[in-house]
């Protein structure tokens, strides 16, 4: 299950690297599911397309205990902390024994400086990334339309979450910056 699907890139990673595996791929966005659906295509036989909001409920959709593996693209993020709980505690409830839980994702900085130190790395990454003036890019970036739908939660405490719903071997799997790959197994 890849949740906040996008184009597919993850569900088809897992689906090149299992091929016997079916994927359910759920976002709530119509342009990124209408993207999904044609970087998918050769996908089709072997995947679900469904365009969904996550944070209402995802066992709508599998039986629980079911579900081998669940990831998550820079997506969950956008949820208010209670929800981000909710729906870690649903997630865990559709995994089959064993199963696990892997969350590529912005996370909050663990202080006010290191999310200035942060921003002025990804800005230059931006800049000399894109040819483009670096004071340009400062302000398209702190000004950017989407900045408030970001609802930030540092690393550690969402891994603590997944320890207290019972998720074995959380941990975080690799961090640089805001940028983490953390989860679990049931």
């Amino acid at each position: 299950m890849d949740l906040g699907c996008g184009n597919g890139f993850l569900a088809e990673i897992l689906l090149k690297s299992y091929p016997e595996a079916y994927a359910v791929l759920l976002d709530h966005s119509e342009p990124m599911i209408e993207h999904a659906r044609v970087h998918m295509k050769d996908y089709m036989n072997r995947c679900e397309i469904i365009l969904d909001d996550f944070s209402h409920s995802i066992g709508r959709y599998v039986e629980e205990g079911t579900v081998d593996c669940i990831v998550s693209g820079y997506a969950i993020h956008h949820l208010p902390h209670t929800k981000k709980k909710e729906l870690y505690q649903e997630i865990y409830k559709v995994l089959a024994p064993g199963g696990i839980f892997i969350n590529i994702e912005h996370t909050a900085s663990s202080t006010p400086e290191i999310e200035k130190l942060h921003d002025k790395l990804f800005i230059d990454h931006l800049s000399i990334h894109n040819k483009k003036d670096r004071q340009e890019i400062a302000k398209e970036y702190y000004n950017r339309p989407d900045k408030e739908d970001n609802i930030l939660e540092r690393v550690d405490i969402q891994v603590n979450w997944l320890r207290e719903l019972g998720f074995k071997h959380s941990d975080c799997y690799f961090k640089w910056m805001e940028l983490a790959v953390f989860g679990g197994v049931k």
